[in-house]
């Protein structure tokens, strides 16, 4: 084989070995859709509307917009649905 071949196959598996060990931290994007409940100062994510416990003051704007107001999370639904997830590299091609 050639060096060039042998060096590229090296660092193909280097890259695919990186990929499968080393985490990344993914978050919810700032651009996320949530619902705020101005009277509670809370947020929900849309898919915890239906069993949150919310007054009828309610907006629709982003997570970065309710954070900015310092309102909290209604739920652990919410909390679940916009929570920090560790994949490993490799996982966001999927």
């Amino acid at each position: 084989m050639k060096k060039g071949t042998i060096l590229w196959i090296t660092l193909a598996g280097l890259l695919l070995i990186i990929g499968l060990v080393v985490p990344i931290t993914v978050t919810a994007p700032d651009d996320t859709r949530v619902i705020l409940d101005h009277t509670n100062k809370v947020y929900s994510a849309p898919a915890c509307f239906d069993q949150a416990d919310l007054t009828n003051n309610l907006e629709e704007t982003t997570l970065k917009f309710a954070q900015e107001l310092e309102y909290v999370s209604e739920s652990s639904c919410t909390e679940e649905q916009l929570k920090e997830t560790k994949p490993f590299l490799i996982g966001i091609f999927q």
